[in-house]
């Protein structure tokens, strides 16, 4: 990750493995999406990206539709059907319904058709599981696909690959996963899937101008009985002397306007200033317990302020003097985004710009800069002060004036003149006051909106490249065969040793990081991966940790047990929504695993459909073969493999039947 404390721009991988069972749910998408009247050839491309993500039922729905519903028919479209229909489950799992699918496809291919090679390599990967050293060849034909068609046979015919003639398959598949398992920057794109698609630049909008009717009433009133009264004495003391009192109600007018103007000046810096200490020199907020959406936001916050302490800073300290600032500020972003449909995580990226910005300007000592700013300057303040004087100056000499020709009622006037142009000042001093707030606001809003503004831009930029989920299938698919490739080698095993083989893939709590497409599986950031490996002496479990963004293993646990020690294996869905794979033996405590997470209060806003996503889930998790796989041995014994065997001899003569029907 960036170090953010460089400044807002360098926050882009910081929240990657902060969340925990963080909700992302990108989408609108077509990867896995069908439109109501889409192309038989879309359709097929749909289910294609199906089987690739791991999502095999999906995927023989959609290309079982497109080519033998809708007759897209051609070499590829049926080799494909064939790896869907076989995808991720032994013979013995396919329905005979699918297989008879086969038949409606008879003679589509020709002989110089590109894909005649991959279909016939298929064809003789099933024919050669029931004999020992029956796959002679099978290299050779291997050599004649493509690299896309490699893959896809290795992904897909995994199940099938277990004769001693197909251990090099094997290897090359190993190769491959170790070639693709960092392709295309996995290790600085796969965080990005795990954001959520962050929501736009906000700011809590400038007050408006509030002045009540009662303070226009009462600065119109005063006003117009402050013009009256002093032109009264004005007029008064001309009649003693005109060239004096004119001079001294000029002065009257001027002092009155720029002691005003630089009182409204005066006003309003102070106004704005103990606003902001009220804000900001506030003690630490109370932490807010819950799941809700403002606790979200105070955690991460919290999470942040600590996280981006500044270098050589006494973290006490730090936390201490910016706990106002993160009060205001948590205040602020739980206001303007508090609403039913927003997770807290798409807001993350504006928390993680506001707490380096406060870290940035507190390092560099300017962190409360607005007091020095708005500090009210001398000259304001003499100017203020040294105007008034003129003006009650120049009022005193008109009224002096003016008592020379009319005692009383210039005394009467003069008294009434003062209590109005004292309360007429205090009038337009407030509404001058509130204009020049709003527009201050207005223009520190605008500028607070533009710095979030250009930092949401880097962020999106910065997720530009999210990896798609066929990405995240593809490395998640690496990650699989280098754990074989691991427990192969340690417990020293040849691919023929190992009769049959399983995986189930489950989230590693309790810290990680969930995403997915809409229609797509839930992708996590942390896996724990079961694998069983079924061997004539006994089953073999190997079980990691997998850091998927990192694409690192840690604590791996070994366990062996004999084929009679199995007691009974069950995927139990809980009363909150969770499955949890159960695998219980003769001796010891049952091996629990949580395959899937409960839906949520994010999931059940803005997912459509979080119970089909916990399905698919299920699907991509590996649970169905190995379900089938640890089922038949619970039930059976180590004889199930012999078993399964003669099971598979018809399954296996009808789908080889239907494949060599498909050549014209």
């Amino acid at each position: 990750m960036n170090d953010p404390r460089s400044g807002p721009t360098n926050l882009a991988q910081d929240s990657a493995n902060v969340a925990v069972q963080a909700e992302a749910i990108h989408g609108p998408v077509n990867v896995y999406q069908v439109a109501a009247a889409l192309s038989p050839e879309k359709t097929f491309e749909v289910g294609l990206n199906c089987l690739r993500a791991g999502m095999a039922q999906e995927a023989r729905r959609q290309i079982c539709d497109a080519v033998v519903m809708h007759n897209y028919v051609n070499g590829r479209s049926c080799f494909y059907l064939l790896l869907a229909l076989l995808s991720g489950r032994t013979l013995q799992q396919v329905p005979p319904n699918e297989i008879a699918m086969l038949r409606c496809v008879r003679g589509a291919v020709k002989d110089d058709d590109e894909w005649v090679d991959a279909i016939k390599l298929i064809d003789h990967l099933l024919m050669s599981r029931p004999q020992e050293g029956g796959a002679g060849g099978l290299e050779q034909e291997f050599e004649k696909l493509t690299d896309k068609q490699r893959n896809d046979v290795l992904q897909h015919m995994e199940m099938f690959l277990d004769s001693s003639a197909e251990d090099a398959l094997w290897a090359r598949a190993f190769d491959a996963a170790r070639k693709d398992s960092f392709a295309r920057d996995r290790l600085g794109r796969a965080w990005k899937f795990f954001q959520p698609e962050p929501i736009g630049a906000r700011v809590r909008p400038a007050g408006p101008v509030v002045v009540g009717p009662g303070t226009w009433t009462g600065a119109a009133a005063t006003t117009t009985l402050a013009l009256v009264t002093v032109n009264f004495v004005g007029a008064t003391a001309w009649q003693h002397d005109g060239t004096a009192a004119l001079s001294a109600l000029l002065a009257l007018a001027a002092g009155c306007y720029v002691s005003v103007r630089s009182g409204v000046e005066w006003r309003c810096r102070k106004m704005r200033r103990q606003a902001k200490d009220r804000e900001v020199l506030r003690g630490p907020a109370t932490t807010i317990r819950g799941d809700g959406f403002a606790s979200k936001i105070d955690r991460q916050f919290n999470h942040y302020f600590a996280l981006y302490t500044p270098p050589d800073a006494d973290r006490a300290r730090w936390l201490s003097e910016t706990a106002g600032v993160r009060r205001a500020l948590r205040d602020e972003v739980v206001t303007i985004y508090r609403e039913s449909t927003v997770n807290a995580k798409r807001v993350g990226w504006l928390t993680r710009y506001l707490v380096a910005d406060v870290a940035r300007r507190w390092q560099a000592g300017k962190l409360w800069d607005y007091r020095r700013e708005l500090r009210v300057p001398l000259s304001v303040k003499a100017m203020c002060v040294l105007t008034s004087i003129a003006a009650a100056a120049a009022g005193a000499f008109l009224v002096w004036s003016g008592a020379h020709v009319r005692l009383l009622p210039v005394s009467l006037a003069a008294i009434t003149g003062l209590a109005s142009v004292w309360f007429a000042a205090r009038f337009w001093l407030r509404i001058a006051a509130e204009y020049r707030r709003h527009s201050a606001d207005k223009a520190e809003k605008e500028r607070l909106l533009a710095g979030r503004q250009a930092a949401f831009e880097r962020w999106k930029r910065k997720l530009a490249d999210r990896p798609d989920d066929l990405e995240m299938a593809r490395w998640l698919e690496c990650d699989r065969k280098a754990l074989m490739e691991h427990a192969m080698t340690i417990y020293r095993l040849k691919r023929q040793d190992v009769l049959a083989h399983a995986f189930i893939e489950a989230p590693a709590t309790p810290s990680y990081a969930r995403a997915r497409v809409e229609d797509g599986p839930w992708r996590y950031s942390k896996y724990k991966i079961l694998l069983f490996l079924l061997t004539k002496d006994g089953v073999r479990q190997l079980t990691v940790h997998l850091d998927f963004q990192k694409a690192t293993t840690r604590s791996r646990a070994r366990t062996n047990y004999r084929y009679d020690a199995f007691t009974s294996v069950q995927v139990a869905e809980t009363d909150n929504g969770e499955n949890v794979f159960e695998l219980t033996l003769t001796n010891g405590d049952p091996i629990k695993v949580k395959v899937t997470d409960p839906p949520t209060e994010v999931t059940e806003i803005e997912d459509k459909d979080p119970q089909g996503a916990s399905q698919v889930t299920l699907g991509t998790a590996g649970l169905g073969n190995a379900l089938h796989v640890l089922e038949g041995v619970a039930a059976e014994g180590k004889e199930w493999i012999a078993f399964e065997r003669q099971r598979e001899k018809a399954p296996l003569a009808e789908v080889s039947k239907a494949v060599n029907a498909i050549f014209a």
